[in-house]
């Protein structure tokens, strides 16, 4: 049976613009252009960016770890703490523990400046089997992920994920579409570091009146998406001075309310006026 590519082209992972490099003690770097489509009005990198970024290098590193088996993503704990600064930014991936049910990873994010975010990631062991997508060989150091025909001009985050904000609700509605499929055809685990990211900087918004920039995010991967469509649910846990504390679950409303994801989200409001055109 043929292995199939993956990241297919037209996914998040190539519209990053993402670059693996393994070193020779075993970690793994991977870099990511710091496109202004990427930050908030603010020119701040978006968590859900960053994110993104961590889960493809952990998992890509988990993957090199347990060939021939694969990897699932269970948990994925990522917080930043200010602007990122300069074009590029690189995270650092290090195993922590590699065992035979998990893998336990570190990775620090950093810029021109040095570390501005770090992340926790989980991920479960899956038995090999013939049809896990095509990885890098154990002889390449390099992994580019490039669109062959690249978005021009690129749309903000939230535009390309295709997400509608309901004006009036903490909540958002998604399609189910193939920019955001992981290797199972499920949602991928950076992309659902996004969603959580919308939905708790929505609720934040209809809270206050202001925008919201989220700087935390604790993600538990609990089901495979089926089809589809999706809504985000985020409901306030704790408010404190301009941060706000927020439960948000993904919810798979075509198949029976299916609870695919939940994450608590953390949010630091801005001066703005927020605004959605949901």
């Amino acid at each position: 049976m043929a292995r199939r590519t993956y990241p297919h082209q037209g996914h998040i992972l190539r519209h990053l613009e993402l670059s693996h490099r393994r070193l020779p003690d075993g970690s793994l770097t991977a870099t990511m252009p710091a496109y202004a489509d990427l930050c908030d009005p603010d020119g701040f990198l978006r968590l859900g960016a960053v994110a993104t970024l961590v889960d493809s290098v952990a998992g890509q590193h988990g993957v090199l770890q347990v060939r021939p088996d694969w990897v699932a993503t269970l948990h994925l704990g990522t917080v930043i703490d200010r602007a990122a600064e300069g074009n590029l930014v690189t995270a650092l991936c290090s195993p922590l523990r590699v065992g035979r049910n998990n893998l336990v990873t570190e990775t620090v994010v950093s810029d021109d400046r040095g570390e501005f975010g770090r992340s926790l990631c989980t991920y479960a062991r899956l038995p090999a089997r013939a049809d896990n997508p095509a990885g890098p060989g154990e002889e390449e150091y390099q992994v580019d992920f490039r669109e062959d025909e690249p978005l021009d001009p690129r749309p903000p985050l939230d535009e390309y994920l295709q997400v509608r904000p309901r004006p009036s609700d903490a909540v958002v509605d998604l399609d189910h579409h193939s920019r955001i499929y992981n290797s199972f055809g499920s949602i991928q685990g950076g992309a659902v570091v996004v969603l959580m990211e919308i939905g708790g900087t929505h609720l934040a918004g209809l809270l206050s009146g202001r925008r919201a920039r989220c700087i935390g995010a604790d993600v538990h991967y609990l089901s495979q998406a089926k089809g589809g469509p999706f809504e985000v649910r985020a409901e306030r846990i704790a408010t404190a001075g301009d941060v706000v504390v927020s439960r948000v679950r993904i919810i798979d409303v075509g198949s029976d309310d299916r609870l695919l994801s939940v994450a608590t989200v953390t949010t630091q409001l801005t001066s703005d006026d927020y605004r959605t055109n949901g």
